[in-house]
């Protein structure tokens, strides 16, 4: 079987930041290394120069001899201070005179096989690091006009000398001058790092922004403290979003209005089944219209909870409602053969909020409650003490309950649990989490006492100046 490319959602995104910070790290060291060699060269290269300087400056008195007098005037001594550097026990300096063709005529006192320094082809070279013999010794070569015709004087310093340091400055000031570069490294490495890292900042001001569209956040990202080269990237993103929302709503109101549309023929035919009489056929026949009916009804929901539309500013008591949303199932309850045990409640519990939207969270939660409860099973609504500043109400049946693997998926849309006798969109358990998260809430599944689940809603209590005045607390209701 023939191997497939990884697909391109397998990939793992590659950080920014990093890559450019690996980019500069290279750089830096190569730069590093670049400039250290180009540096030691230059050194090198401005200690030989000044060198040379120096030699010939030292054998100015030698030269000017040799000029005025020839070689005879080298066989007597020199008294002049420079001279004293051409003394084998006090100074370094050596000197020898040659003829074109290289031949030795006169040295200075010490010099041996070093001088006169002669390359293998016989020429003579203009400067030098290393003596005949092999001896490092630096020297220059001046050809001189003299009575005894043009003669080479090669004026050279023996480098091997305790007190001869010159040329020994590069290679000690290599490993300060790396370290400092080093340093100059590492500093603008961090520099252009936190550059870096700042110059980024709105790209991750902008991904927090995005994570909270549509969880009560902001509906576009903001577009004011935007760099001027990232703010077509975030139009571009604030246009996608644009013609998204265009789209789903387009969707929302084409549902709302098909719902609309099909509940009046529903009602009459409903009516008209109300007209004949009873037998199998005709309940099997009602039973079905009640079934479509109720999916009209969660279509209905579904498009006005899926509106993300803002919260109005208000509060309501939860325990007055979770008592009104007890005493409406309570029928439907006793009809089907299910027990329904509702909250007791001594006071008021104020939560912020719409009570319309936390009544059909409820409503929903009833509902499939009733539906996954066997007959004869308990369905119970309890609200409890609040804490943390988050009202709590719970709704438990005695069904089959929600495994653990599948408690992830069970607020999605059109999750369907396996013992379900009733039919439907699976949208209910979908609006009870974007209605309590549009109150700022949250929503949980876990397993009820005795078996079943236990569905509970966290809600944001109100806060206390803005508490409506209290009202008559419900009492319980128990039927079955």
């Amino acid at each position: 079987m023939a191997e497939h490319p990884p697909a391109e959602a397998d990939r793992k995104p590659h950080s920014l930041v990093a890559r450019l910070a690996a980019a500069y790290a290279v750089i830096g060291f190569g730069a590093l290394v670049i400039g250290g060699l180009i540096l030691h060269h230059t050194i090198n290269r401005v200690v030989w120069t000044e060198h040379q300087r120096g030699i010939l400056a030292s054998g100015n008195d030698v030269t000017e001899r040799l000029a005025a007098e020839g070689l005879a005037g080298l066989s007597r001594p020199i008294r002049t201070e420079g001279a004293r550097r051409f003394d084998t026990a006090t100074g370094s300096m050596l000197y020898a005179v040659t003829d074109a063709e290289g031949r030795r005529l006169a040295a200075s006192p010490g010099v041996e096989q070093q001088l006169p320094r002669v390359e293998e082809d016989g020429s003579i070279p203009s400067t030098f690091q290393e003596g005949q013999d092999g001896t490092r010794l630096w020297g220059v070569t001046r050809w001189v006009d003299t009575p005894d015709g043009r003669l080479a004087l090669q004026i050279a310093q023996d480098m091997e000398r305790s007190y001869i340091v010159l040329d020994d400055v590069p290679a000690a000031a290599l490993g300060p001058i790396m370290a400092v570069l080093a340093l100059g490294a590492v500093l603008l490495f961090g520099a252009n790092l936190g550059l870096l890292i700042l110059l980024s900042a709105p790209l991750r001001r902008a991904a927090r922004e995005a994570e909270r569209i549509g969880h009560g956040g902001p509906t576009r990202l903001e577009e004011g403290e935007i760099p001027l080269e990232l703010l077509p990237l975030i139009q571009a993103v604030n246009g996608a979003l644009d013609r998204l929302d265009d789209s789903l709503e387009w969707q929302r109101g084409f549902s709302a209005e098909v719902a609309h549309e099909l509940r009046t023929p529903l009602a009459i035919i409903q009516a008209e089944l109300d007209l004949l009489n009873a037998d199998e056929v005709t309940d099997r026949l009602r039973r079905d219209v009640q079934e479509l009916a109720q999916l009209v009804s969660d279509l209905l929901e579904a498009a006005e909870a899926a509106r993300d539309m803002p919260v109005a500013e208000g509060a309501f008591d939860l325990a007055e409602l979770a008592a009104e949303t007890a005493r409406r199932f309570a029928p439907m309850a006793e009809r089907e053969g299910h027990g329904l045990i509702a909250p007791t409640v001594n006071s008021p519990v104020w939560v912020r909020g719409e009570r319309e939207s936390i009544g059909r969270a409820l409503r929903n939660l009833m509902d499939n409650a009733l539906s996954h409860s066997p007959p004869g099973g308990a369905v119970t609504l309890r609200l409890a003490t609040p804490q943390d500043g988050m009202a709590l109400v719970e709704v438990a049946d005695q069904g089959r309950g929600v495994p653990e693997a599948e408690r992830k998926n069970v607020f999605r849309r059109h999750w369907r649990a396996g013992d379900v006798h009733r039919r439907g969109l699976g949208l209910g358990l979908s609006i009870v989490e974007r209605i309590v998260h549009a109150h700022g809430g949250r929503v949980e599944v876990g397993d009820a006492p005795g078996g079943g689940a236990a569905f509970a809603l966290h809600l944001p209590l109100a806060p206390a100046l803005t508490t409506p005045a209290a009202a008559t607390p419900p009492g319980g209701l128990v039927t079955g």
